[in-house]
């Protein structure tokens, strides 16, 4: 059995998330028996474009004008982190989960969805009520309408998105608790469900849940300081920048 290292719940901004988030996902392709596990917090709501998007598609939106923005290393719409839980897994591509994309989405939201059902809300995966409708792309993954999408009443509440690198996966994704007032039209699963919105207790809950659920051995575990110092050189030479925010 796999070992998957659980890493502690933080709380950071958009470059610092998002780089421990390649780190990660570099030592694993670095060393194809690793596989990670995390779940965080942003310290400031902010908008996460996905790797194809434009940035002129936020800055035509006034209500992204003055706000924090990360481009992410995976694809998909782009994310409002406010009132949400984000996870991170990141899995060798020898893993039977891992070796197709579309299994992994499905066997991830399965879990998740789980989670949800042991708190007695009823998500479902979109592809099991109805078929995805054809259209174009929206801006915001949670517009947007997939088969693996996890929905509450119709409305999605998990959306996640890939990057593949030689020897691994990362996928990570947003579990949507309440609306913003940014994102009115967005509602969360306590608006939908009544769901709690405390977001620690969502991460306690899917650190143990998910891992087993795929399979893996659980281990908690700090970030390694070599994964730290990897993931803070990430932060400042390609997050931080203009040159990668701006680069579409």
């Amino acid at each position: 059995m796999l070992v998957c290292k659980i890493l502690p719940h933080e709380r950071a901004d958009g470059p610092e998330n998002m780089a421990l988030d390649e780190a990660l996902l570099d030592a694993a392709a670095e060393s194809p028996g690793l596989a990670f596990f995390r779940t965080y917090e942003w310290t400031e709501p902010t908008l996460s474009l996905g790797y194809f998007q434009s940035i002129s598609q936020a800055e035509s939106d006034p209500r992204w004008g003055h706000v924090a923005i990360v481009r992410r290393p995976t694809g998909g719409g782009a994310i409002w982190h406010h009132h949400e839980v984000t996870y991170a897994l990141v899995l060798p591509v020898s893993h039977p989960s891992a070796r197709r994309g579309g299994t992994l989405y499905h066997e991830v939201h399965a879990a998740i969805a789980q989670t949800f059902l042991a708190q007695g809300i009823p998500v479902k995966r979109r592809g099991q009520t109805a078929a995805p409708e054809a259209h174009d792309r929206p801006f915001l993954c949670f517009q947007d309408r997939d088969a693996e999408d996890l929905v509450l009443t119709g409305s999605k509440v998990v959306g996640s998105a890939q990057r593949r690198r030689a020897g691994a996966v990362l996928q990570h994704g947003s579990i949507l608790l309440a609306h913003s007032p940014t994102t009115p039209e967005l509602p969360g699963a306590a608006d939908l469900a009544g769901a709690p919105t405390e977001k620690k207790g969502w991460s306690d809950r899917l650190r143990e849940t998910l891992p087993i659920a795929l399979g893996l051995q659980p281990e908690s575990i700090a970030v390694s300081a070599a994964n730290r110092q990897h993931a803070r050189d990430l932060a400042e030479q390609v997050y931080r920048t203009t040159a990668w925010n701006r680069r579409r």
